[in-house]
C-alpha cells in the first residue's frame, strides 16, 4: 500500500470546493486580522470549551493507506451537546453568505466531525459553521447535527472520490519519474561550455544552493538548465519554476519541453500569463456578478482540471483559454490551479517574488519544494525593486471620486479627506517649488486615510455589482490596495517620495534594494535557484543586489569563434550631454562607414530619443532604407519593424533605436538579419533625483554609489546590444562602441573576457579601414 499523509482541508478543497471566485484582498494585515478575528471568537469560549483541537485518523482504501490530520477551531459544550466549530473570517457582507456559499467550509467541519466521532466512539455530533467579519467581528452561524452513519458515509464517499483523482495523478507521477530517469540528452554532442553549465545547475539544485552563471548566448542555456533540473526531481512535491521576463522567453521554454517530450519525457507543464492576457471578457472585472467565468468557478473547476490533465501535457495560453471557454471558467485562475498538478511551471519573475501576486501555495506554504531557474537574470535588480515599490497618483483619486460619486456619494467625503491631506502635505513641504521630495519615514497618517477609503470601497463594491464607471472605481481601488500592501514591507531600504509630474502629484514607496526580500523567499521556501544571463557583469553587483551577496558564481566561455565579431572601440569622441552637438558629425561619419563598407542591416543604438533625433535631423536618409523607433510603439508596430530585418536589399538598411528598449534585448537577429551595431555612449542612466538617491544609498552601503546607480546598469545595456550581433556559430558581424569613456580602466574592466580582441580607434584613425579589413577576412 502507498502511504498518503494529507490534511482534511486539502482533500475537501479538491473534492467539495464550490461557489464563485471572490476578489477579497489578501495581505499580511488581512491575514493578521483573520487570526485576530478567530482569536476574538475563541476567547469568548467557556472554560470547559476547547480551541485548536487536533484530530487524526487512518483509513485504507484500495491501494492507499491515508493518514489524515486536521485542527478544529473549537470543541464546545452547549446544553450537554458537543459542537465542533469551524470558523471562517471574511470581509464579505454576512447577509449574502449562506451555508452553501462555499460548500467546502461546512465539509471541512464534517470531516473533523467524523474523525473526532470515530476516535471517541460517539453516536452523533453537531457541526457549527461560523463566519466572522474582520470589520466589527459580527458573526453568522449555521448549525447541523449528524449521526455516525451519515458522517461515515460522507467521509468514505469523499475518500473514494479523492482516490479516483489520486490514481490518475499517481500514475502520471510514476510515468514522469520513470521518463526522467531514462531521459537522454536530445543532442548527440554538448555545445562548448554547455556540459559545465549543466553540471553546475544540477549540483546547485541538489544542494539547494544559489548559483549565478554568466552563460553566453549559444551554449544552449534553456535545454541545459531544464534537462539538468529535471534530473534532480525525485517526488511530486518538487517542482521546477522557469522564470523569464518576456513572453518570447516562455515560448522558447515550451518549445524545449516539446523537444524533450519527443525524446520520451512525460511532464505536465503550465504556462502562467497575466490576467489581462488570459481574460475572456472585454474588460477585466472578476466580480462574479459581472464575469460569467467567475460565477460558479469552483463548481466546474475539478471537472476542468481532470479533463485537461487526462488529455494534455503542455498547458500553454491558447490551450488554457480553450479549456476555460469550454468549461466556462476563468483561464487565469485555472492556470494557477493547474500549476498545483504540474511538474514544471513557466511564468514571470513576479509569481515567485512579488508579494502582491506571488503564488502563496509555493512561496508561503511549505508543502512544495520549488526549484527556480531564472533566465535573463540581469533584469532582476530593477524588477525586484519594482515588485516592492508602489505609487499613488492624485489624478487617480480624483477620477475615483468622480466615478464613485455616481453610486455612493458618501465615498466622496472619504476621498476628499485624502485629497486634502495630499494637498496640505505638498504645501507644508514646499514640494510645488522643488517638484521632488523624499524622506526616510513612511507617512502613517496617509496610510490611515487610505485604509479608510479602501474599507468604504470594499463595502460599496460588494453591495453594488453593476454601475456606471465601475471599472474606474476598480482602478482606483486596486491602486490604493497595492499601496497599502507594499507599505507592510517598508524598511530602511526605502524612501518615501513625492513628485510632481505633468501637474500630477505622485506618492511613491520606493524600494532602493529588495535583496533582503528576495533572499528571504529563497531561504524560506526555495530548494535551489540558478540565476543565469549572458550579461551578469560585474557579477558581484548582481549577487549583492539580488541575494545580499549570497551565492556561488560560474562564468562559461562563449562558444562562438571570437574572430566572427569585429569589435571596435572608438574613443575619439565624447558623447556626454554637454558634448552631444559636437559629436553629431563623427557619429554620422561612423554610420556611413558601416553602411558603405558592406551592404547589410545595421542598428544604431542611442541613449535617448532626443539624441537620436539630433543625429537623424542631419543624417542623409535618402541613401538608405531607414527604420526609426518612436515612443510608445505598439506591439504590432514593433513586430512589423522587426520583420524588416528578414531581408537585405541592394542598399544598406539603417535602424535608429534607443538603447535598453525592446529592440536591444531578447531578440535574435540571426545570419544576414544583422551585420552590425553602433552604440552611441555608455548607456548611463539619466542623472535625476531618483538615481541620485540610489547613488547615495549605495555609497552608504558599499561605497560604490556611482557605479551601482550609473556605470553598471548602463554597461549591461551595452553588452546586451552587442550580443544581438552574434547569435549562432555561423553569424559574422561588427560592433562599434562609440565614446571616449571606453578608454577608461573602469569600463575596460567590465568588458566580457570574449571581448579581449577589441581594437581601439583614436583620433586620426579611420573606422572604415578597420571595417574593410574585417569584412575582407570574413567574406
Amino acid at each position: 500500500m502507498k502511504n498518503i499523509k494529507i490534511t482534511a482541508k486539502d482533500i475537501v478543497k479538491f473534492i467539495h470546493s464550490g461557489g464563485d471566485l471572490t476578489s477579497e484582498f489578501q495581505s499580511n494585515k488581512r491575514a493578521l486580522k483573520g487570526i485576530e478575528a478567530h482569536s476574538y471568537l475563541q476567547n469568548k469560549y467557556k472554560e470547559e470549551d476547547k480551541k485548536e483541537v487536533s484530530v487524526e485518523t487512518l483509513f485504507e482504501y484500495e491501494n492507499y493507506s491515508f493518514y489524515i490530520t486536521g485542527r478544529m477551531d473549537g470543541l464546545l459544550k452547549e446544553n450537554n451537546k458537543l459542537i465542533i466549530e469551524e470558523i471562517k473570517s471574511t470581509k464579505t457582507d454576512l447577509e449574502i453568505l449562506e451555508i452553501d456559499t462555499r460548500p467546502e467550509h461546512l465539509m471541512q467541519g464534517k470531516m473533523y466531525a467524523y474523525m473526532y466521532l470515530k476516535s471517541n466512539n460517539l453516536k452523533s455530533i453537531n457541526v457549527r459553521l461560523t463566519y466572522i467579519s474582520i470589520d466589527g467581528y459580527k458573526t453568522k452561524s449555521f448549525n447541523k447535527r449528524y449521526n455516525a452513519s451519515q458522517l461515515e458515509k460522507f467521509f468514505t464517499n469523499t475518500i473514494k472520490e479523492y482516490t479516483k483523482w489520486l490514481v490518475i495523478f499517481d500514475l502520471h507521477q510514476q510515468e514522469k519519474l520513470k521518463s526522467i530517469e531514462g531521459l537522454n540528452f536530445p543532442f548527440e554532442e554538448y555545445r562548448e561550455g554547455q556540459y559545465t553549465f549543466m553540471g553546475a545547475v544540477y549540483q546547485t539544485l541538489i544542494k539547494k544552493d544559489i548559483l549565478y552563471s554568466i552563460a553566453p548566448t549559444g551554449i544552449g542555456k534553456t535545454i541545459g538548465s531544464l534537462y539538468s533540473a529535471l534530473k534532480t526531481i525525485k517526488n511530486e512535491r518538487e517542482k521546477i519554476f522557469y522564470l523569464t521576463a518576456k513572453n518570447a522567453g516562455k515560448k522558447i521554454v515550451v518549445d524545449t519541453v516539446n523537444l524533450l517530450k519527443e525524446n520520451g519525457l512525460i511532464c505536465k507543464t503550465t504556462v502562467i500569463n497575466s490576467k489581462e492576457a488570459m481574460c475572456l471578457m472585454d474588460k477585466v472585472d472578476c466580480d462574479p456578478e459581472i464575469c460569467p467565468y467567475s460565477k460558479g468557478f469552483f463548481n466546474r473547476l475539478r471537472e476542468a482540471v481532470n479533463d485537461i490533465f487526462v488529455h494534455n501535457d503542455v498547458y500553454d495560453i491558447k490551450l488554457i483559454k480553450d479549456y476555460g471557454t469550454y468549461h466556462s471558467i476563468c483561464p487565469h485562475e485555472f492556470s494557477l490551479e493547474l500549476s498545483s498538478y504540474s511538474d514544471l511551471v513557466i511564468c514571470d519573475y513576479n509569481y515567485a517574488f512579488d508579494p502582491r501576486v506571488h503564488l502563496i501555495r509555493y512561496f508561503e506554504d511549505d508543502y512544495y519544494s520549488p526549484k527556480l531557474l531564472i533566465d535573463e537574470a540581469h533584469n532582476m535588480v530593477d524588477r525586484s525593486r519594482n515588485m516592492y515599490s508602489s505609487s499613488l497618483c492624485k489624478e487617480s483619486l480624483i477620477n475615483l471620486r468622480k466615478a464613485a460619486n455616481k453610486v455612493k456619494p458618501s465615498i466622496r467625503s472619504k476621498v476628499k479627506k485624502l485629497l486634502d491631506y495630499i494637498d496640505k502635505f505638498v504645501l507644508d513641504n514646499e514640494i510645488e517649488k522643488a517638484r521632488f521630495f523624499n524622506q526616510d519615514e513612511i507617512d502613517n497618517d496617509l496610510l490611515i486615510l487610505i485604509e479608510g477609503v479602501t474599507n468604504k470601497l470594499d463595502k460599496v463594491l460588494s453591495e453594488n455589482k453593476k454601475f456606471a464607471k465601475r471599472d474606474k472605481v476598480l482602478d482606483g481601488y486596486f491602486e490604493l490596495i497595492q499601496f497599502l500592501r507594499i507599505s507592510e514591507f517598508y524598511n530602511n531600504n526605502y524612501k518615501f517620495i513625492v513628485e510632481i509630474v505633468n501637474d500630477d502629484i505622485i506618492f511613491t514607496l520606493s524600494c532602493l534594494d529588495a535583496s533582503n526580500f528576495i533572499l528571504d523567499t529563497i531561504k524560506q521556501r526555495v530548494s535551489g535557484v540558478v540565476f543565469f544571463s549572458a550579461t551578469l557583469f560585474p557579477v558581484d553587483y548582481y549577487v549583492k543586489l539580488i541575494t545580499m551577496g549570497e551565492g556561488k558564481t560560474i562564468s562559461i566561455p562563449s562558444p562562438f569563434k571570437q574572430s566572427n565579431l569585429g569589435l571596435f572601440v572608438d574613443v575619439s569622441t565624447s558623447t556626454r550631454y554637454r558634448d552631444r552637438s559636437r559629436s553629431i558629425d563623427n557619429i554620422i561619419d561612423s554610420i556611413y562607414a558601416l553602411a558603405e563598407t558592406k551592404v547589410g542591416n545595421y542598428i544604431i543604438f542611442f541613449p535617448s530619443y532626443v539624441y537620436l533625433n539630433m543625429v537623424l535631423d542631419e543624417f542623409n536618409q535618402e541613401e538608405y532604407e531607414m527604420l526609426i523607433q518612436t515612443r510608445n510603439m505598439s506591439l504590432r508596430q514593433r513586430n512589423k519593424m522587426l520583420d524588416e530585418f528578414n531581408n537585405v536589399g541592394v542598399k544598406s538598411k539603417v535602424a535608429f533605436f534607443v538603447l535598453g528598449g525592446s529592440f536591444s534585448e531578447g531578440i535574435d537577429y540571426i545570419g544576414e538579419m544583422l551585420s552590425g551595431v553602433l552604440i552611441v555612449g555608455v548607456a548611463m542612466p539619466q542623472f535625476n533625483k531618483y538615481n541620485e538617491l540610489l547613488r547615495n544609498h549605495f555609497d552608504d552601503e558599499f561605497n560604490e554609489g556611482f557605479d551601482y546607480a550609473y556605470t553598471y546598469p548602463g554597461m549591461n545595456k551595452v553588452i546586451q546590444a552587442v550580443g544581438r550581433v552574434i547569435r549562432t556559430n555561423h553569424d559574422i558581424g561588427v560592433a562599434v562602441l562609440f565614446d571616449d569613456r571606453y578608454s577608461h580602466k573602469k569600463y575596460k574592466s567590465l568588458f566580457p573576457n570574449y571581448w579581449n580582441h577589441f581594437k581601439s580607434i583614436s583620433k586620426g584613425q579611420y573606422l572604415q579601414s578597420y571595417l574593410a579589413n574585417f569584412w575582407k577576412k570574413n567574406t
